[in-house]
């Protein structure tokens, strides 16, 4: 799935733009990786939400596109305060800013 519309290029913009596509619900999920990655580090659905919601840090990740955006690296705290990364691409698509969320660290 190519849109050719880059995404953010700084870490304060990808970090609004994720957080703010993430809150609507502007995202998809790459699987089966994202699900399995969950499953194996015992993350759930609030703990990836509020990391997110929550970030401290956002820093570029050389992951190879697949929706012609741009991938980050998400970190901030679970719903029990421990760290968690979230590996995101953010894109642009017909639909606006968006966020197909990758993995889990």
């Amino acid at each position: 799935m190519l849109h050719d519309v880059p995404g953010p290029i700084s870490p304060a913009e990808a970090i609004g733009w994720i957080q703010q596509a993430v809150a609507e619900g502007r995202y998809f999920v790459h699987e089966p990786h994202f699900s399995k990655r969950c499953t194996q580090r015992k993350v759930t659905l609030p703990d990836w939400k509020n990391a997110i919601a929550n970030a401290t840090k956002c820093i570029a990740h050389d992951r190879p596109p697949t929706c012609g955006g741009t991938a980050w690296r998400v970190t901030g705290p679970d719903i029990e305060g421990d760290e968690l990364s979230v590996g995101v691409e953010a894109f642009r698509d017909h639909l606006g800013q968006r966020v197909l969320l990758v993995t889990v660290l």
